[in-house]
């Protein structure tokens, strides 16, 4: 009924429009060539003036669709009880879409004719979006990407988020019908991540994908970061030199990836025996679990010694023997001074004349020695009538990159604008950090809405000038 409603208002509203004008046949179908989805419907106008015949409909196998009937009850033709050879307007139903009615349609009225194309897709439906595969090392994983769609979709294999080439040797990409395939052979723990099955058909504008997760069994495996960026190392264990300043606290943080979550322990070694670490607060372990940070009291030179980190899941173990022993506690910086600010950064000049800058290659460290790492600032909001709460304080290490020119200036960011701070600084090695020196003055960052207003007074003048 709702068809046959706005089938007739439209119709009459466009026979009333209809003219003869100056008696030339004319003949124009009122829709473009479209792509519709399984199950649409859709009405299309066949519009004529002074024709020489009566308008039919043509299917794509060019046979006379015909006006409904309980044969012709999804695709059929209508005209108006009005209808004439000057101005005729020919309805063309067609009912809950099907493939097979992909085509050309065609109006005609002697010979003059019209036609359309009209492609019928079918969208692709996965049956699941989102899988967890757990795979084993030195095995294989498969994933299917089944999808069946008309026109038929393009896939594509991702691994988080970079495009999977088949290169036949530990990526294998199979069509199987209707299914896309990913095999990933000697499964190692870098092959953990997200695999994503991208399905498109362009013509639908269409667009699916499928997300599976995999997770790969491995003993753990001891690495390092620097920069965010993390080096595996493929040893059962290892050995490392660490120094401690007495009457300092000294952290040694173990790190491990593996899958289960390695679980981390620590030892006292003493002549090969090793003796377990078991006060809790001694050790602190990361939340996600990939590493465990042993916190020592050095208040003798009994601390000093042999230390076992062990990190071991059901697949296998790893361990690394820290090798303590006493270092030098470096010297003081003996220049402090700000050299600009920004709206969120302090540039500060710090140096250490007295310090070990230069890094000797191919040759072990002095204990008694040791080279400068770089310098710990600790940063606290200035508040009027009150000390500095330096176990508030915001710390920012950084590095002397420049062993052979070292470097002096040094950016501390990101910090909150229009905020002063008390300042203090100590300079670092492997051991542990100096005494530290405070700044005499409280640097202040940059007030943001100043620069705001400065601008704006800027771009008004600016606009005057243009004006005047």
């Amino acid at each position: 009924m709702k068809w046959a409603a706005a089938v007739f208002v439209v119709s009459l509203f466009s026979l009333g429009s209809a003219q003869s004008g100056d008696g030339v046949p004319s003949l124009e179908v009122m829709a473009r060539s479209s792509v519709y989805n399984v199950g649409e419907n859709k009405v299309i106008y066949c519009k004529g003036l002074n024709l020489p015949e009566r308008i039919e409909w043509y299917a794509p196998n060019r046979d006379i669709v015909g006006e409904r009937s309980t044969v012709n009850s999804r695709i059929f033709s209508e005209r108006l009880k009005n209808d004439t050879l000057a101005s005729s307007l020919v309805l063309l139903f067609i009912r809950s879409f099907k493939i097979e009615d992909s085509g050309n349609w065609t109006c005609k009225a002697g010979e003059l004719f019209e036609t359309i194309e009209i492609i019928v897709g079918e969208k692709v439906s996965l049956s699941s979006a989102q899988e967890t595969f757990e795979g084993e090392e030195t095995k294989s994983a498969r994933f299917d990407c089944a999808a069946k769609g008309y026109p038929p979709p393009v896939f594509q294999w991702y691994k988080d988020n970079a495009p999977i080439v088949a290169d036949n040797k530990k990526f294998f990409l199979r069509k199987k019908e209707d299914n896309y395939q990913l095999e990933i052979r000697n499964l190692s723990h870098q092959d953990t991540g997200e695999y994503t099955c991208k399905v498109t058909q362009k013509a639908l504008s269409h667009y699916a994908h499928k997300r599976v997760n995999l997770n790969v069994q491995h003993k753990p495996l001891l690495y390092d970061e620097f920069d965010n960026t993390r080096t595996i190392s493929y040893s059962r264990y290892r050995t490392e030199e660490v120094y401690a300043i007495i009457n300092a606290p000294k952290n040694i943080t173990c790190r491990a990836v593996g899958y289960p979550e390695p679980k981390f322990e620590w030892f006292r070694r003493t002549n090969g025996h090793d003796d377990p670490i078991t006060d809790e607060e001694m050790i602190a372990h990361a939340q996600d679990g990939s590493s465990s940070t042993l916190m020592l009291r050095m208040y003798d030179e009994e601390a000093l010694g042999e230390y076992k980190c062990l990190a071991s899941n059901e697949k296998g173990k790893v361990y690394v023997i820290y090798h303590v022993q006493k270092g030098n506690k470096p010297d003081m910086p003996d220049h402090l001074s700000v050299v600009s600010v920004t709206k969120y950064s302090i540039t500060f000049n710090v140096s250490c004349s007295t310090c070990n800058m230069e890094l000797e290659e191919d040759k072990s460290e002095d204990p008694q020695n040791l080279t400068i790492l770089g310098y710990t600032f600790q940063l606290v909001p200035f508040q009027k009538g009150f000390l500095a709460d330096w176990n508030a304080s915001e710390e920012f290490n950084v590095d002397i990159e420049n062993y052979t020119l070292p470097q002096t200036l040094f950016v501390i960011e990101p910090l909150r604008n229009g905020t002063a701070y008390h300042v203090r600084v100590c300079t670092r090695n492997s051991a542990g950090c100096s005494d530290f020196v405070e700044l005499d003055s409280t640097p202040k960052t940059a007030l943001a809405g100043k620069l705001f207003i400065s601008f704006m007074l800027m771009l008004a003048t600016t606009l005057l000038l243009m004006l005047i």
